[in-house]
């Protein structure tokens, strides 16, 4: 008998015993099917570990239990498939899916998705207690936001930036340039990025619901806010913010009751401890009557919140009211006022102290900062409570003061006058003429940073500003990027006031611009704005006045209904200083949005018929261009090369002073779209001296 004969022989009579078995715990399997799922869950070196596991635990495939080799998780699966009821197919530990399970951890085993909660040390760089990614060549633990970014230059704008993945040709391409892909939602059927899988297709985020289980602190149901880990459960969103206390019966510490006396955890109430019966429903909630409109049930709520239990209401806050009663989603604002915590918890703090002190700017200055502060500050000015104040720039002055906490005495003695006395008086008086925008603050707030990076910088090379040459100002300009330039406004402050000799910062080197569309792919990103409903409204509107006009999009995010000029014929859109006219398509668009307007405003104003068209999450204020750039790019229109190709195509088609008027641009930068694109307007300058004595009526212009 040869070695390979023996070998057959072993191995099938392994696999009699193993199918033997399997009848034995599967009564209506014959001997001949069960040796044929046997074969089909196993290879040739798990076998024996089949049959060795079957023989130590004969109840396996009936018990569920997650400790179990590969091999028995497989047959488990096929006998389920086939119909075999008595059969459990094991679930996870952790979060009890019932796939394939290769990892082991105390208990038995989990899948890929758990691994990481039970693989868990501190990071050997940043020292936090996280799952582990990887190891270093001495064997240390890394976190996954530990792992040194390998860096190349991107494929798409050259520069070297961490590899988020790479194209068909392996060029890599990086974060900013990466566009992650679009699939239709089974929910919205609208194309956007796939936020998750689910059983019915890809989802995206803002159709994604966090899934409903049970809590791990009160038992109930619930949207789950924070996941389990190794050492706690899963904690809704409610849970999340209640205060650690200590079980009665066993000691744990768990998110407890406010209210509870004797707090009591989850495991102990399922093993048959009694929750306090006070604790099943709040006695202070305030209920719906069912004859009660969704708007009363509103004021019924917010009185409950800024109702003192002795004084009731300050005269300050009667007007709330009225503006409460017109939004148009009484529900959804009533949910924000019952949740008693964020902003409505602050509207009670408020609300409260108004009985003594009137409600002004520095009083809610005074209140910790935090998410819902601006959020109220708004609603206070938009019911007239308040004056309108550019709160960006305001906001400058307490992150000042918290900024240079970290820094020395020397370098507040030069930043705090610069920043009050320039920067902020500059960007108050510019406050007076337009609207202050998150970009404007941004501006102010780099030049202040970049003055303290110059005076560290200084401070490292023992050098002060005073005896600073113009060798080390090029040294610290030339160890950055184009956005230390910034720094001019600072040299120039310093070098008036006699702070530093006459240091000279150069204008940066200009480049021409880069990522231009191509004429063809304009024109088919325009008619899919035009015409594609499956696009958001919003994005059809903004990316087709970029792809067209070239517009900006903060000229863009600022329009009102009141911009939309009708005629008898046609219609134009006011924008900046200049109006344009709307082709029939876009009109289309411009009007359905300016129609949706008044139900996407959270607290509309009585009495003024002007809305938003891009209405943003803050009240009374119009959407951000951060946000409408990256809704823009959710969709695959990116704004600076649709901007750019629409600036190159306008200017190869007229004349530059007639471009800058239609692209809403300075006549110095229409001239240069012009000498970019090479054309003489000698025969059109001819053509209109000829044709001087006609003149064409706009509507926008007066």
């Amino acid at each position: 008998m040869t070695a390979a004969r023996a070998r057959r022989e072993r191995r099938q009579t392994v696999l009699d015993r193993a199918a033997a078995r399997l009848c034995m715990v599967v009564p209506d399997l014959d001997p001949t099917a069960a040796t044929r799922f046997v074969e089909r869950a196993t290879v040739a070196h798990t076998l024996r570990r089949l049959e060795t596991h079957l023989a130590e635990h004969p109840h396996a495939l009936i018990s569920g239990s997650s400790d179990a080799p590969l091999a028995v998780q497989r047959l488990a699966g096929l006998l389920a498939d086939a119909g075999h009821t008595t059969v459990v197919v094991p679930g996870c530990l952790r979060c009890g899916r019932l796939v394939l399970l290769p990892h082991i951890v105390d208990g038995g085993r989990v899948c890929d998705n758990c691994r990481r909660f039970y693989h868990r040390a501190p990071c050997g760089r940043c020292g936090h207690d996280r799952p582990i990614a990887t190891h270093t060549d001495r064997g240390d633990p890394l976190c996954r936001s530990c792992i040194p970014c390998r860096r190349e230059p991107c494929g798409t704008c050259g520069r070297v930036l961490r590899v988020q993945t790479r194209r068909a040709d392996g060029a890599a391409v990086c974060p900013n340039c990466y566009r992650a892909p679009q699939r239709r939602c089974c929910r919205c059927e609208h194309t956007a990025s796939t936020y998750a899988h689910t059983a019915d297709g890809p989802i995206c985020k803002s159709c994604y619901r966090r899934p409903l289980r049970r809590c791990g602190a009160c038992g109930e149901h619930r949207r789950i806010d924070r996941r389990a880990t190794a050492t706690s459960p899963d904690i809704c969103i409610r849970c999340r913010t209640r205060r650690l206390r200590s079980c009665t019966v066993c000691g744990t510490a768990y998110p407890a009751h406010p209210r509870a006396q004797h707090p009591v955890c989850l495991p102990c109430r399922d093993a048959g401890h009694i929750l306090e019966p006070e604790l099943t429903e709040s006695p202070g909630r305030v209920r719906r009557r069912r004859d009660e409109t969704g708007h009363d049930a509103l004021i019924t709520t917010l009185h409950a919140v800024i109702a003192d239990p002795q004084r009731g209401i300050a005269a300050q806050l009667t007007v709330l009211d009225e503006v409460f009663r017109t939004v148009p989603n009484p529900e959804i604002t009533r949910y924000w006022l019952r949740r008693r915590r964020g902003g409505a918890a602050l509207l009670h703090q408020i609300a409260l102290r108004a009985h003594d002190e009137p409600i002004t700017h520095q009083l809610l200055d005074s209140v910790p900062h935090s998410a819902a502060l601006p959020r109220l500050r708004d609603l206070f000015v938009h019911a007239g409570i308040l004056p309108d104040r550019t709160d960006l720039i305001e906001r400058i002055g307490p992150w000042l003061d918290e900024i240079l906490e970290s820094h020395p005495a020397h370098h507040g003695e030069l930043v705090r006058p610069f920043a009050h006395w320039h920067v902020l008086r500059r960007a108050r008086r510019r406050a007076r003429n337009r609207p202050v925008t998150d970009s404007a603050a941004a501006y102010a707030r780099s030049q202040i940073s970049l003055a303290l990076d110059f005076l560290s910088w200084l401070d490292e090379h023992d050098t002060p500003l005073a005896t600073a040459t113009q060798a080390d100002l090029d040294r610290w300009l030339d160890g950055g990027s184009r956005y230390r330039y910034f720094l001019a406004n600072f040299i120039t402050w310093a070098t008036t006031h006699h702070r530093c000799t006459d240091l000279v910062v150069p204008n940066p080197p200009s480049g021409e611009p880069s990522h231009i569309l191509a004429d063809d792919d304009r024109w088919a990103m325009l008619a899919r704005c035009l015409h594609d409903e499956t696009l958001p409204l919003h994005v059809r509107a903004s990316g087709a006045l970029v792809l067209l006009y070239g517009r900006t999009i903060t000229s863009i995010a600022g329009l009102t209904t009141s911009d939309i000029i009708d005629t008898d014929t046609d219609a134009y859109l006011r924008i900046g200083n200049g109006t344009v006219p709307l082709p029939p398509a876009l009109a289309t668009l411009v009007h359905s949005l300016a129609d949706d307007a008044d139900g996407r405003a959270p607290f509309p104003r009585p009495g003024d018929t002007t809305r938003f068209l891009f209405q943003g999450r803050r009240i009374g204020k119009p959407t951000t261009p951060k946000v409408l750039a990256r809704n823009l790019r959710t969709c695959g229109i990116d704004p600076r090369p649709a901007r750019h190709a629409a600036r190159a195509a306008w200017a190869r088609e007229i004349p530059a002073p007639i471009a800058a008027d239609v692209l809403g641009i300075h006549i110095t930068t229409a001239t240069r779209w012009a000498g970019r694109t090479r054309r003489d307007w000698t025969h059109y300058l001819a053509i209109r001296t000829d044709t001087a004595g006609h003149t064409h009526d706009n509507p926008g212009k007066t």
